[in-house]
């Protein structure tokens, strides 16, 4: 008979053998028990260890220490199943009666102290607020174009011209033929889209007149290619044919003043367009484009109007390059291995420079990214700074991290206090797991009330922050636009987040030995004021580098709005062309009458007609040279078409030469023989001095034309990019826009009289004007938007900030109340403590604010560095922060030792 040795023996083999164990953690042996003790049940580990140890200590006498080894971890595997795990893990500690102890206890914590717990939900819910906000942004933006079902295969064709070795133009703009030939000549693409911008519509509509809305010229492709839900019609044959119309759901009930939903009775009505003596007829009405389509139209136009049997040139021209062009692929091709064979293509097709004049580099631009990140000229897209975007993204995970440092750092300043109540718990049978469940549920409970009332803020502010960016956001909309996969790894983010912010205090307040702590022994932890400190500084870093960075976005934005153009567009109102007037030979004496009555209006300055305006991109005359060089010398011109009074009215000085006088106009524009060129333009055909230029004759466009004067350099797009080489010539049109100078003081009632002598002139002609600053200055609207976004959320972060150093500064505080008590008994004043215990707090600022100078230095001259025009951050934009951080930090501290100064020392003291 087997003799067992006794309960008591079996004790003290057991404990001999963790013994063993604990002195020798690599082994084996010690693993599987530790992995027995971390999913067993506490009140079943202790009898299951004892048996196990007992069957080891019978295995390693039998079989020796290697067998009773592999046995006991084989006993602890059998141990490892859901009837215990599930047990250990949900049952016991989260069983109701415990669950609901734990929430009342939150619950009175909360409401037992209720400054800290607003603050934390405050500091967390504007957290959650600014990148609740920005999330929308972000999501929205990178959300475009993603409503096409053949989005992945979709691309555009984008065109690089070379002349003498230099990129004379980087667009979207490429010939005529390049869809059709790339398609002949490659079978990985199904096929291709091209389109032309047509412009606003100025159409008459059985008797009435409309104008403005935006059409394109497509071919039959785009609707089969793009996914734009046709409501009538046919999307493979509604653009097939000449003069074919296809319209958006609001622009056929604006037209046709249509309420119902039979769309059949739009089709086939017919819309006129301009002069041209045959209609339009609708054959597809299609739903509103999407807000978030890069490709943005309010009709469309059968591409085969522009061409007729007689004059193909819109079909198959090779040097006309006006067009725009989309690729499908065949599904698997890899875009970048048939962009690495367009070079043949150009060999073929461009043979070096004979065809156009110009080396051709053609590439492809995936749709995920054409609106996000086009740098191209003449880009018809709805475009934004992809840039910005993810800058926007990184400004709110700061934000949303210096609100979870706030919560750490309020929570741990309570450590004096929630020491004792975990000093009791302990004494009452509290083990630590279950005092870090209670504190990471109060931070799971105070993370709710946060979400809560972000979703109230973000309600209450989504309005006047759609204005601020331009767009119609809602979360709703955000969120359907998401694939799973992205709101589960946001979802994942937040509760990661909500949770280690919770898990340090609960680490910290758990770890409190009750001896120390009810015997009043309970001091400062060093490293954990460590801790503290730096979380500060970094919020303070962050904080002070958002202060710079909004200062110098500020400042350039300044900058560019107030720089000196080189042409005064001030005050100046614009009235858009009479197009639908006839061009003949009455056209000139008709303008000219009409601009000479309107600088008789009372409040105009001065008035003329041009075809492009500043702040446009002018159209470009290739192969340019002096007519006294040879081709090879060939350089590339913007032009832009005037009438004699333009020079006037925008206040530029002729620096050689003479202006244009009315003589030099011409109804044959093969008569047309004078051009003024500006001084850039003058340097780039080699010629050095400005009266040189003068007489000079110059050759583009199959003819010479004669220099007759210079004019400065000038801003025409902006500060965004480089001055260009311009020529003017004389010309009027029907579609030229006129720019009327007026005082400013009687603005609304000159515009007034200007549409009167407009209507007079042109009255088939809707009236319609714009004010020419506000346009110029819409090509800095993505940094405007981005200059208000960051000062938004820069100011939040510096309040959740302060709200840290609250939390840092009441927890110091509290730990120096006795010492303040003492200094006041021995004659302190409160100036003086408040100096004095200022002085930490205000190291810690000025330490983040000398780290966030040479982030946000770095990160601002790379932001700078697209600007070819820009400024150049002194000292004082970095100043500022510092000063502006320190202040805000001695306020806020202040004002906490203070409150403590001005309490009575016996109340302090009266323990002691």
């Amino acid at each position: 008979m087997e003799v067992y040795p006794s309960v008591k023996v079996r004790k003290l083999v057991a404990g001999a053998f963790q013994d063993i164990m604990i002195k020798h953690p690599t082994s084996n042996n010690h693993r599987s028990l530790r992995f027995l003790e971390w999913f067993c049940p506490p009140h079943l580990v202790e009898g299951i260890e004892g048996d196990l140890v007992e069957e080891y200590y019978a295995d390693a006498e039998a079989f020796g220490e290697a067998v009773a080894s592999r046995r006991l971890w084989l006993g602890v595997l059998r141990f490892f199943k859901p009837g215990i795990i599930f047990r250990n893990r949900f049952r016991h500690p989260f069983h109701t009666i415990m669950l609901r102890n734990y929430l009342t206890t939150t619950f009175r914590n909360v409401v037992k102290h209720k400054v800290f717990s607003a603050i934390n939900v405050i500091g967390l819910g504007i957290g959650i607020t600014a990148c609740l906000l920005i999330l929308q942004f972000v999501m929205y933006e990178l959300s475009y174009d993603k409503f096409n079902e053949k989005f992945d295969r979709i691309y555009r064709v984008t065109n690089d011209r070379f002349q003498q070795g230099k990129l004379i133009q980087h667009g979207t703009i490429t010939y005529p033929t390049i869809g059709p030939a790339m398609t002949a000549d490659y079978p990985e693409i199904e096929s291709y889209s091209r389109l032309m911008p047509a412009g606003d519509l100025n159409v008459k509509v059985g008797d009435r007149f409309f104008r403005g809305e935006s059409c394109i010229f497509a071919d039959d492709h785009l609707l089969t290619i793009f996914t734009f839900p046709m409501l009538a019609g046919s999307p493979a044959d509604a653009l097939k044919g000449r003069y074919r119309l296809v319209l958006t759901e609001t622009t056929a009930r604006k037209y046709f003043q249509f309420t119902g939903d039979d769309w059949s009775q739009i089709m086939g009505k017919h819309i006129y367009w301009g002069l041209d003596a045959e209609p339009y007829t609708v054959t597809g009405i299609c739903k509103d484009v999407p807000e978030n389509s890069h490709l943005q139209f309010d009709a469309l136009a059968s591409y085969e109007t522009l061409y007729t049997p007689e004059n193909h040139g819109a079909d198959d021209n090779w040097t006309w390059s006006d067009m725009r062009h989309y690729l499908l692929l065949k599904p698997g091709v890899d875009y970048k291995a048939l962009e690495a064979k367009f070079g043949g293509f150009s060999d073929r097709h461009f043979q070096g420079d004979k065809v156009s004049g110009s080396v051709e580099k053609f590439f492809l631009q995936p749709l995920s990214r054409a609106h996000l990140y086009s740098d191209y000229e003449y880009d018809i897209a709805k475009v934004a700074s992809g840039k910005a975007v993810w800058s926007m993204l990184i400004v709110a995970g700061f934000i949303l991290l210096i609100a979870w440092i706030n919560y750490i750092n309020l929570t741990t300043s309570r450590a004096l206090e929630r020491a004792r109540e975990v000093g009791v718990r302990k004494v009452m049978g509290a083990i630590r797991v279950e005092l870090m469940r209670q504190f990471i549920l109060e931070s799971v409970v105070i993370s709710l009330f946060a979400f809560f009332t972000a979703v109230l803020l973000s309600a209450l502010i989504q309005k006047p922050f759609n204005d601020i960016i331009g767009a119609t956001l809602s979360p709703m909309k955000v969120l359907s636009a998401m694939s799973g996969s992205t709101i589960l790894i946001l979802a994942g983010v937040m509760i990661s987040g909500i949770l280690l912010a919770g898990f340090y205090p609960a680490v910290v307040l758990s770890s409190y030995q009750p001896v120390v702590v009810l015997t009043g022994k309970f001091t400062r932890s060093g490293r954990g004021g460590l801790i503290r400190k730096a979380l500060v500084v970094f919020q303070f870093t962050a904080s002070a580098a958002l202060i710079a960075s909004t200062l110098v976005v500020s400042r350039q934005l300044k900058f560019m709005n107030e720089a000196a153009l080189g042409i005064d567009i001030a005050n100046t109102v614009v009235v858009q062309s009479p197009e639908r007037t006839t061009a003949d030979s009455t056209l000139i004496p008709r303008f000219q009458a009409y601009e000479q009555e309107l600088t008789t209006v009372p409040g105009v300055l001065n008035a003329t007609t041009s075809n492009n305006i500043p702040g446009a991109r002018l159209g470009r005359a290739f192969n340019v040279h002096l007519a006294s060089m040879p081709e090879s010398s060939n350089v590339t011109f913007s032009f832009i078409g005037v009438d004699y009074n333009f020079l006037n009215t925008y206040g530029m000085k002729i620096v050689a030469g003479r202006n244009f006088e009315a003589t030099d106009h011409n109804a044959d524009w093969e008569q047309i023989r004078s051009v003024i060129i500006n001084r850039r333009a003058a340097r780039l055909l080699n010629l050095k001095d400005d009266e040189e230029a003068v007489g000079q004759h110059v050759n583009f466009w199959e003819r010479d034309w004669t220099i007759i004067g210079v004019v400065p350099d000038f801003h025409q797009q902006g500060l965004k990019r480089e001055m260009e080489p311009i020529v003017m010539f004389p010309v009027y049109s029907t579609y030229a826009s006129t720019s009327v100078k007026v005082k400013k003081e009687t603005m609304k009632e000159t515009i007034a009289k200007i549409e009167t002598v407009f209507k007079k002139h042109f009255p088939e002609n809707s009236f319609d004007y714009f004010l020419l600053d506000e346009y110029y200055n819409t090509q800095y609207r993505d940094e405007d938007r981005f200059a208000k976004v960051v000062n938004i959320f820069a100011v939040l972060a510096v309040v959740i900030s302060c709200l840290g150093l609250i939390g840092l500064s009441s927890y110091t505080i509290a730990q120096r109340t006795k010492e303040i008590g003492i200094r006041k008994v021995l004659g302190a004043s409160t100036p003086g403590i408040v100096a004095l215990l200022s002085v930490d707090f205000m190291r810690i600022t000025l330490l983040a604010s000398l780290l966030a100078l040479p982030l946000a230095w770095f990160a601002m001259n790379l932001w700078l560095e697209s600007y070819p025009y820009r400024i150049a951050p002194g000292w004082a934009l970095f100043v500022v922060p510092v000063v502006s951080i320190l202040i805000i930090t001695a306020i806020t501290v202040s004002f906490q030792i203070m409150r403590t100064a001005a309490v009575n020392p016996a109340k302090t003291l009266k323990y002691e």
